[in-house]
């Protein structure tokens, strides 16, 4: 997943020399995002530190999905307490050692397994999304066979079969945590969708992008063609 920003990442490892490098990937606006932090910790050769602050405004502006830091004297073998903290955080972790080798150190527990997905219409696009999304919370959206581009064969699915999976219409112009998005993005009807996660965010999964949560305005508001809620959400 990290292959589009690789050399930025080995660039900046060797730039630290003999200091520990670290840095954050994200995503933002459906496009991996690098980004370079500088390394707090007291003793930079042997440990490092990511200023929370630096923490936050990657994660105010997308996604995090990865952490990476150096061991610039030897293998990316994970210590101990690169295990415990990847295991907290809930995201990988990319390690680079000596000569560019490297590796991904996943956590014991995924949590942001909907997050950073590529797009394989089908497989992980909108619609799967809001099954993968809902699930956990007891909402099961049955599977639907659907082709690409329905939208232009005189098919309507979103709006001709969200009630049946228990949403209506919201028409009082509210907008809460766990509503549903339906945009006709390049369509005129409903053929995108996506869930309002809170925070004036909103978790999608656009055409040829990653899974992201994105900020809910611009064109996605003026896209918008309906919002609806679960009735376990009224």
């Amino acid at each position: 997943m990290i292959e589009s920003v690789l050399e930025d990442i080995k660039q900046h490892v060797w730039s630290e020399g003999d200091k520990e490098a670290c840095g954050l990937i994200s995503v933002k606006r459906g496009r991996i995002k690098w980004t370079p932090c500088e390394n707090k910790a007291e003793t930079p050769k042997n440990d490092f530190i990511i200023d929370p602050l630096d923490y936050k405004a990657v994660a105010d502006n997308g996604d995090i999905i990865g952490v990476v830091h150096s061991h610039p004297y030897g293998d990316p073998t994970p210590s101990p307490l690169d295990r415990a903290a990847c295991d907290k955080l809930g995201i990988p972790w990319y390690i680079f050692g000596e000569n560019d080798s490297w590796i991904k150190l996943e956590p014991s527990e995924r949590t942001h397994e909907i997050l950073g997905r590529p797009f394989v219409y089908g497989v992980h696009d909108c619609f799967t999304i809001l099954q993968d999304y809902f699930e956990p919370q007891g909402i099961n959206i049955k599977p639907y066979e659907y082709e690409w581009e329905f939208w232009e064969k005189g098919k309507n699915l979103y709006v001709e079969n969200f009630e049946r999976e228990g949403f209506s219409v919201v028409t009082d112009n509210s907008l809460q945590v766990d509503d549903v998005i339906l945009m006709a993005l390049n369509s005129d009807v409903a053929n995108h969708a996506g869930i309002y996660v809170g925070r004036g965010r909103m978790l999608h999964h656009a055409p040829n992008r990653l899974s992201c949560r994105d900020n809910y305005n611009g064109i996605w508001k003026q896209i918008t063609r309906l919002i609806i809620r679960h009735k376990s959400r009224q």
